[in-house]
């Protein structure tokens, strides 16, 4: 099964929620799939990520992810959003 990866517009969703509300950021750590799921993404979408993009664990700062959504937003940061790997055929 295909990896699947956030939109642009999820990805925003997701840093500025990560950005702005302790709540939401504390279950995200916990729980990121539940959290995701919570933000509106399909639970279709969420079962075909990358399992390091659903594992619990320690977030990066507010201050961080405001700047993150910044950039993504000013369309800089958008490959990051796909965790798709390059296979180049020789």
């Amino acid at each position: 099964m295909a990896d699947s990866s956030l939109s642009k517009e999820q990805g925003l969703a997701l840093l500025k929620r990560l950005a702005q509300d302790d709540g939401f950021r504390a279950h995200y750590e916990q729980k990121p799939a539940e959290a995701l799921h919570q933000l509106g993404v399909p639970a279709e979408q969420i079962v075909r990520l990358p399992g390091r993009c659903i594992c619990p664990g320690k977030i990066a700062s507010k201050q961080a992810m405001e700047q993150a959504r910044q950039r993504l937003e000013a369309n800089l940061d958008t490959a990051a959003l796909s965790f798709v790997v390059p296979d180049p055929k020789l």
